[in-house]
């Protein structure tokens, strides 16, 4: 019994101090429960910061913070602050939340009114923009200069239609959060290259050059053909040269003129592929013109009705009615001769 009643002391003493500690810790009588509301951010960005309750916190390379506290039944403030979100080439800014509670407030930078009664989540998205520039290239490598185009048209598979001008820096929207089914994800951007007009014509065929902002190539390029266009003049029934110029009518409207060269022919260069006419001039008889639809390097060579031609033809026409008067003289007589 002596044992019995030694043991039964002890569980009492064990027990009251128990009791003791968890009225120092909670006068009520009540042992404090921490709960904690986790923050992280889509993408996962570090450097972000977020304040609770005046409690300010920034994520580390997870992306993420944490809040942690004793569990009541108040309201609580989050707020997001993306100034300092700003790197070399890139940019992120706050869009919308996920998992806070309200959904009026998904797109406000300050959300109130969160409980603290449970661990929970809170997700922070962020469109992320990418600072690109333009260069274009001809199909053998060498830049083309800016002033022959100007600007590109680009496309993102948002449907969003971009003007872009070549060689200037252009800040690009590269990641876009998406929300489906209570859940926040991001998305990369992708563009296509649809439209890069010199001289009224486009240089390249729609949608066929692509690329994505976020992966971080600050310079895209992009092939623009150009082409050669060869032209000779040639007599029409000779075979020689012919003409002194060649005057070529771009498809914008404007006109360029180049004169033969030793080798008699003119080349007109760096010309989009289009649709192209073209005239001789300084030829002695008739202008002789043609259009040509250029694809790639072309040579063309264009007839001339020279003075020679005009005369040989005229004598020709002479000689023929001559011809033509002689038989009908021919024919009268022995008509004449048939009625005696």
């Amino acid at each position: 019994m002596r044992r019995v009643a030694v043991l039964v002391s002890a569980l009492l003493l064990w027990a009251v101090g128990g009791w003791f500690a968890a009225a120092q810790a909670d006068p009520g009588g009540r042992v404090e429960r921490t709960v904690t509301i986790t923050v992280r951010t889509v993408p996962a960005l570090a450097g972000a910061r977020f304040t609770l309750d005046g409690q300010e916190a920034v994520t580390g390379a997870d992306g993420a913070v944490r809040f942690s506290g004793p569990h009541d039944f108040d309201t609580h403030t989050l707020r997001v602050d993306d100034s300092r979100l700003a790197a070399e080439g890139r940019r992120f800014t706050f869009a919308r939340w996920a998992g806070q509670r309200d959904p009026d407030q998904a797109f406000r930078r300050t959300v109130r009114g969160l409980p603290r009664r449970a661990d929970y989540t809170v997700t922070a998205a962020f469109t992320g923009r990418f600072r690109t520039t333009v260069r274009c290239v001809d199909e053998r490598g060498r830049t083309v200069p800016a002033g022959r185009i100007p600007r590109v048209t680009l496309r993102a598979d948002t449907g969003a239609t971009v003007r872009v001008t070549v060689g200037r820096p252009v800040w690009l929207d590269g990641l876009l959060p998406v929300y489906r089914k209570s859940v926040l994800t991001v998305r990369r951007v992708r563009y296509a290259l649809v439209d890069a007009a010199a001289y009224g014509a486009n240089t390249v065929d729609s949608g066929r050059q692509r690329f994505v902002p976020a992966r971080g190539a600050a310079e895209v390029v992009f092939t623009t053909p150009f082409h050669d266009l060869s032209v000779s003049g040639r007599d029409a029934v000779f075979g020689s040269h012919a003409g002194r110029r060649v005057r070529v009518v771009l498809p914008d409207g404007s006109v360029r003129e180049v004169g033969f060269g030793t080798d008699r022919t003119a080349v007109v260069r760096d010309l989009p592929h289009g649709r192209y006419d073209i005239e001789i001039t300084g030829a002695q008889g008739l202008g002789a013109r043609q259009s040509v639809r250029l694809s790639r390097d072309q040579a063309v060579r264009v007839r001339v009705v020279s003075r020679a031609d005009l005369l040989l033809a005229g004598g020709a026409l002479l000689v023929f009615a001559g011809g033509l008067l002689g038989v009908g003289r021919l024919l009268r007589h022995r008509l004449r001769r048939q009625e005696s």
